[in-house]
């Protein structure tokens, strides 16, 4: 488990929570509210499908209403929908993009084989860990693989 989380909350932008991602090298953070409370959790991926939806229903639109033109004014408006979803997103509220339904959590004593399962079972990579509904720390897919290979760091030894 790390201590040291990087969060983010509802009303931040996405491209601000998406710059911190890729500036701190996580593929995932905890949204928490004004109290510390989590209250979803945002991912890459989730960055992902709302851009490959706004590209899909811009697809969609072009399809039914312009009529069939050359590959090259073809290709030339998908890169513009692709751009304009990516703007779309980038400036839209984390609270616009979070996932609704239940978050998957740990709390700091449970099991290894517990992280292992609910990792598995909902297809995440990260999940915090709660001590009275604050995040206390994180535990990532790579932390369990470290831990599986008896490796107590984050980081490969050298060969």
């Amino acid at each position: 488990m790390s201590t040291e989380v990087i969060s983010i909350r509802p009303t931040d932008r996405v491209i601000d929570a998406w710059l911190l991602m890729m500036e701190t090298s996580v593929s995932s953070m905890p949204v928490v509210d004004e109290s510390g409370g989590v209250v979803g959790v945002l991912s890459i991926t989730d960055l992902n499908r709302h851009i490959a939806e706004r590209v899909a229903k811009a697809r969609s639109l072009r399809e039914i209403t312009a009529p069939s033109r050359d590959s090259i004014a073809e290709d030339r408006d998908e890169i513009r929908e692709f751009g304009l979803a990516i703007r779309a997103v980038a400036e839209s509220l984390v609270s616009s993009i979070l996932t609704k339904g239940q978050i998957h959590a740990l709390s700091p004593d449970d099991s290894l084989e517990r992280a292992i399962h609910l990792m598995a079972e909902n297809n995440v990579n990260m999940l915090p860990v709660l001590k009275d509904g604050k995040v206390v720390g994180i535990v990532t897919r790579q932390d369990v693989i470290w831990i599986i290979a008896g490796k107590s760091g984050k980081h490969p030894e050298s060969s």
